[in-house]
């Protein structure tokens, strides 16, 4: 039987922990909601990263569940990222309304 190690499997979802202070993470949250704001003409603010997970795709798929404020309500989303630093490229993929907090 094959030993792996937890986290190195091709297309596995890995977690993050938010709380590790990772300024590329919390780069990646920003841009999805701004790239968010620039397709949908609305105007959320980032508030903070709550989850992060990443994926090994075509690149890297990246997961975040984010808090914004959405003027006097608070509202969580789930953005997907998707990075493929061999060709310069970052896109937002989803950027999808989990629940109003």
């Amino acid at each position: 039987m094959a030993d792996h190690k937890e986290g190195t499997v091709l297309g596995g979802v890995r977690d993050i922990d938010p709380n590790a202070n990772d300024l590329q993470v919390e780069s990646l949250a920003r841009f999805a909601v701004d790239e968010h704001n620039k397709k949908e003409n609305v105007t959320l603010e980032y508030k903070r990263l709550i989850g992060a997970k990443t994926q090994v795709v075509s690149g890297t798929m990246h997961h975040l569940t984010v808090e914004v404020a959405d003027g006097e309500t608070n509202k969580v989303y789930e953005a997907k990222v998707l990075e493929k630093a061999w060709e310069n490229l970052k896109q937002l993929e989803g950027f999808t309304h989990l629940r109003d907090v």
